[in-house]
């Protein structure tokens, strides 16, 4: 049988541990790789070519080839080319540490890739959203029919991925129905930022699974 103090003394160090990583968390630098941006370019350039009427303001990246509990999706300024980390949510199908599968298919709860373009700032289920636009035929063009969006969660926080460390599942934030989700703190400047002329590119290796 423990003891009373034994109890305090375990609850102490577990309380210790989880201070020592989530200072640790907050210390690990955000991370998008070379390859998503520059797929990201090149897509929103296309895009650009075929549509020169429209002027791009913001571009976020999300890349999926990081674990979930990085600031994996960056949003950049495309006139001054300021950088902004922020953690994104992948579909609940789609993996859990790790984005694996992808699929534009409705009711799969996959995250899709591509590019897609910002169409409104609205408030719905989950408060502040932005409502998207999949431009890729295949890869995500069933973005609007799926309600795909852009909207916050409790479950991408620091608290969260501790929670998920302590009951023994990894490292994570939680994850959507397909849907990019980010903090709620964090919603307001990111609707913001991208509200107007924003455009949004979900990015995995190419040897990750598509359905």
């Amino acid at each position: 049988m423990l003891r009373k103090g034994t109890i305090i003394t375990y609850a102490g160090l577990l309380t210790g541990l989880l201070t020592i990583i989530s200072a640790g968390l907050l210390l690990i630098p955000e991370k998008v790789s070379p390859e998503a941006f520059r797929a990201a370019y090149a897509a929103l350039d296309a895009y650009r070519r075929a549509h020169p009427e429209e002027h791009p303001r913001m571009l976020a990246v999300a890349d999926y080839s990081k674990p979930s509990w990085l600031k994996r999706m960056a949003i950049i300024d495309l006139k001054t080319g300021r950088q902004s980390f922020y953690r994104v949510a992948h579909g609940r199908m789609s993996g859990e540490l790790y984005a694996r599968r992808f699929s534009d298919t409705p009711e799969s709860n996959m995250s899709s890739l591509g590019l897609y373009k910002v169409l409104a700032t609205y408030c719905g289920d989950h408060g502040t959203a932005l409502r998207l636009e999949g431009l890729e035929p295949g890869r995500n063009g069933n973005a609007f029919r799926r309600d795909i969006v852009l909207h916050s969660a409790g479950y991408v926080s620091l608290r969260y991925i501790l929670l998920n460390l302590v009951t023994f599942n990894g490292p994570r934030i939680g994850r959507s129905n397909g849907c990019f989700v980010v903090s709620a703190g964090e919603i307001e400047e990111v609707a913001q930022r991208l509200g107007r002329g924003g455009f949004i590119y979900a990015w995995a290796e190419e040897s990750e699974e598509r359905e």
